[in-house]
C-alpha cells in the first residue's frame, strides 16, 4: 500500500512540474502615436491599467510617429506606418492618418472605439494554441526597420515630463514669495 501511495504521489508531483500542454504566448501591442495626442494618452493609460493588473500579459511599443504639428519624427517609423496601412486595407493618404494606431498580432485598430475590447483579443492571441502572427514586426523586418531602436521608452518620458513639472512648480513657488515678500517689503515703507 505504501509503494502504490508513493508512486500516486510520485505521478502528481510530475503532473505538477510538467510544463503546460496550453501555449502561451507572447504579445505585443503597437501604438503609433502622435506627439501630444489625447486619444493617445486615453489608449496608454488604457494598457498602462491593464499592465498594472497584469504585468506579463503583454509588451507596449509606442512608436511616436508625428510631432505635435504631424511632422514626421523620423522617416523609417514613417515607412513603417504607411506599409501597415497598406497591408491592412487603410488609407495611406497623410490627410487620412489618424492616431492612434494600434496594432495586436494581424489586427489592427485606428483610435480609441471599443478599446475595451482590446484585452480580449489581447488574451485570445496569448492563449492561442498556435503562435499568432506579430503583423508589425513582419512588415519592419521586410523594410529593414529595427522598432527596438525607434520605440519611446514611456517611463523615461514620464520621469522627464514629472521633472518638468517639478522645475514650473518650483519657479512659480519661488516667484509667489519673491512677489510676497516684495509686497511686504513696500507695504512697510
Amino acid at each position: 500500500m505504501k509503494k502504490f501511495i508513493y508512486i500516486i504521489l510520485g505521478m502528481i508531483s510530475l503532473f505538477l512540474v510538467m510544463p503546460s500542454v496550453h501555449a502561451k504566448n507572447d504579445v505585443k501591442v503597437y501604438i503609433f502615436s502622435k506627439e501630444g495626442c489625447p486619444a493617445c494618452e486615453y489608449a496608454f493609460e488604457y494598457f498602462d491599467g491593464l499592465l498594472k493588473n497584469e504585468p506579463d500579459l503583454f509588451e507596449l511599443d509606442v512608436l511616436e510617429v508625428f510631432d505635435g504639428k504631424w511632422q514626421t519624427k523620423n522617416e523609417e517609423l514613417y515607412n513603417l506606418l504607411i506599409k501597415s496601412l497598406d497591408h491592412f486595407g487603410e488609407s495611406t493618404k497623410p490627410e487620412d492618418i489618424a492616431t492612434p494606431i494600434i496594432a495586436i498580432g494581424d489586427y489592427l485598430q485606428i483610435g480609441t472605439k471599443d478599446l475595451s475590447k482590446m484585452y480580449d483579443r489581447i488574451v485570445e492571441f496569448r492563449d492561442s494554441e498556435e503562435t499568432p502572427i506579430d503583423r508589425i514586426s513582419l512588415i519592419a523586418k521586410d523594410i529593414n526597420v529595427n522598432i527596438d531602436k525607434l520605440k519611446v521608452n514611456r517611463k523615461q518620458e514620464q520621469e522627464k515630463s514629472s521633472k518638468y513639472d517639478l522645475i514650473i512648480l518650483g519657479t512659480i513657488f519661488i516667484v509667489l514669495i519673491g512677489g510676497f515678500a516684495l509686497l511686504i517689503k513696500v507695504g512697510k515703507k
